[in-house]
C-alpha cells in the first residue's frame, strides 16, 4: 500500500484548518533516516489504507518522490468528534526494530461463570521490526477461575521481539465479587429516645444558686 504524499508548505493552526476542510489529514514523519518533515495526506486514502492493513500495519508514502515505510506512531483526535486530527508516522528502514505499542483485548469473558474480570493494562511495549509487529494481542481468559490471573510472561510473542514492558506486570486477573450484604443489613435502633437537651437549663440552675 502506498500513499501519495505532500509537503506541507504552511504550518500553524491557520494553516492546518484550511488542510482539513480541504479533506487533507497534517502528519509529520520521522525516524532515523529522516528528521521531522511535515506532510499532508488525504484523509480519505489514509483512513482506507489503515482500514486494510491494520492500526500497527506498514504501508508506504512517497513524498515529493522519495518514498518511506512508515507505520502509525500516534494519533490526535477531535474532542466532540471521532475524527482525526492529526497523525505521527514513523519512518524505518528494512530490518531496522523499533518500540512498539502493541493494544491487548480480553476474549472469553462471557465463559466466566463466577468472579470479574479485571483487565491491568491494554497494551505492551515492545521492540521489534514493524513488518513483523502483531495488529493486537487477544488474553484468553475463558479457563480462568478466581483467583487466577496471567501477566506479561504467559504471553506468546512474537520471535525477535524484546519486551519492554516487564514481564511480571499483570495482564488480567479474575476476583471475587464484593459481598456487600452487610452494607444492606438494617442497623439496630434502640426504642427510647434520648431526652431533649434543654438549652440554658444550668445556667437557670446556677442564676438561682448563685442568688
Amino acid at each position: 500500500m502506498k500513499i501519495v504524499a505532500e509537503t506541507r508548505a504552511k504550518t500553524g493552526t491557520s494553516a492546518s484548518k484550511q488542510a482539513r476542510a480541504a479533506g487533507k489529514l497534517p502528519a509529520v514523519v520521522y525516524g532515523k533516516q529522516v528528521e521531522s518533515l511535515p506532510i499532508l495526506l488525504d484523509l480519505k486514502e489514509f483512513e482506507d489504507v489503515i482500514r486494510e492493513v491494520g492500526s500497527n500495519g506498514v504501508f508506504k508514502i512517497d513524498v515529493d518522490g522519495e518514498e518511506y515505510s512508515v507505520f502509525v506512531k500516534d494519533t490526535a483526535e477531535f474532542a466532540l468528534v471521532q475524527k482525526l486530527y492529526h497523525v505521527d508516522l514513523q519512518a524505518f528502514t528494512a530490518g531496522e526494530k523499533v518500540i512498539m505499542t502493541i493494544p491487548v483485548y480480553v476474549d472469553g469473558e462471557e465463559e466466566i461463570e463466577a468472579g470479574i474480570v479485571s483487565q491491568s493494562i491494554s497494551e505492551i511495549e515492545l521492540e521489534i521490526a514493524p513488518e513483523e509487529a502483531p495488529e493486537y494481542f487477544t488474553v484468553d481468559v475463558s479457563e480462568l477461575e478466581i483467583g487466577d490471573m496471567l501477566t506479561v510472561a504467559d504471553m506468546e510473542m512474537p520471535e525477535d521481539a524484546e519486551l519492554i514492558t516487564e514481564t511480571d506486570e499483570t495482564v488480567v486477573s479474575v476476583n471475587a465479587p464484593e459481598d456487600i450484604s452487610e452494607d444492606l443489613e438494617p442497623t439496630e435502633s434502640s426504642d427510647v429516645m434520648p431526652e431533649p437537651e434543654v438549652i440554658g437549663a444550668d445556667e437557670d440552675e446556677e442564676d438561682t444558686e448563685e442568688e
